[in-house]
């Protein structure tokens, strides 16, 4: 008859057959295996799950292994990172923020007491170039990130370090970009260097110390494959030997008078090195 509505086939299933079971969903998965997916995302994306379901609201929050980096033009990052780190139940091993503005390097400090207490292992914090280099110092919580295997900074000024600081066992590079120390500041970083035994990549560039008076100071790192100097003043630094050392690139454009080139060709004196020296 027509306009009468179509009835609905059922299917019926022949004896002895099983029911059809219901297609498998993300949601049917082990709730570790879920974490284990939302961790592999960074932390913009991992975020965004929330809005999935009910069921995925918080579960980037216990999810380990995010990666947390924010880049330069992010509107808003800054803010967003401490409410972000708030949330976060796990330990943060991996932070970037490549480009935090003026007015966000007051909520870098706060970042820097978390991390240093959520066992932080990658790092790098690069600032925007301040004006009249007047550079934001860095919270003194930077020197209790023991776990640290790789540390990145650029464009701010590090305090000098507390009497009680320990070093960093697991650093494995190192890289300084405009960075300022504080009067006899060169005792701060050499005491970074010597107290990393297993560094193996420095790179100082543009690094300055603050005070016009310096002390002699000495680069001493044993598993040394890789290091970059490049700097306006020489700041009386030395080297002593570095047995594992393979590429060297440095400049000083002011060198001290009073340094002894022989010597310091001598540190890469050997076959295994292939780089260059520029004085």
């Amino acid at each position: 008859m027509e306009g009468s509505p179509r009835r609905r086939k059922l299917r019926r299933l022949s004896p002895g057959a099983a029911p059809q079971q219901p297609k498998p969903s993300l949601n049917s998965l082990p709730s570790e295996i879920l974490e284990n997916i939302v961790g592999r995302l960074p932390v913009r994306q991992a975020v965004r799950t929330s809005a999935l379901s009910r069921d995925w609201r918080r579960r980037w929050e216990s999810s380990p292994g995010i990666r947390f980096g924010w880049g330069s033009g992010e509107a808003g990052a800054a803010a967003a990172v401490g409410q972000i780190l708030a949330r976060y139940a796990c330990p943060v091993r991996h932070f970037r923020h490549g480009w935090i503005e003026s007015g966000g390097s007051a909520r870098a400090d706060e970042w820097l007491v978390v991390l240093a207490g959520r066992g932080v292992e990658h790092l790098a914090l690069i600032f925007s170039e301040a004006d009249n280099f007047l550079f934001h110092t860095l919270h003194a919580a930077i020197f209790s990130c023991r776990e640290l295997t790789k540390l990145e900074l650029g464009s701010c000024r590090l305090p000098a370090a507390p009497s009680d600081f320990s070093g960093f066992p697991n650093l494995t590079v190192l890289t300084l970009t405009m960075v300022a120390f504080p009067p006899h500041g060169e005792r701060t970083l050499e005491a970074m260097i010597s107290s990393a035994p297993l560094l193996q990549s420095l790179e100082l560039k543009n690094v300055s110390m603050e005070g016009g008076e310096w002390d002699e100071w000495v680069i001493r790192a044993p598993n040394l494959k890789d290091l970059i100097i490049q700097l306006e003043f020489d700041f009386l630094w030395e080297i002593e030997q570095l047995p594992s050392i393979q590429t060297a690139t440095i400049s000083v454009d002011n060198e001290s008078t009073d340094r002894d080139f022989v010597q310091l060709l001598t540190c890469f004196a050997r076959p295994s090195y292939t780089g260059k020296l520029v004085c």
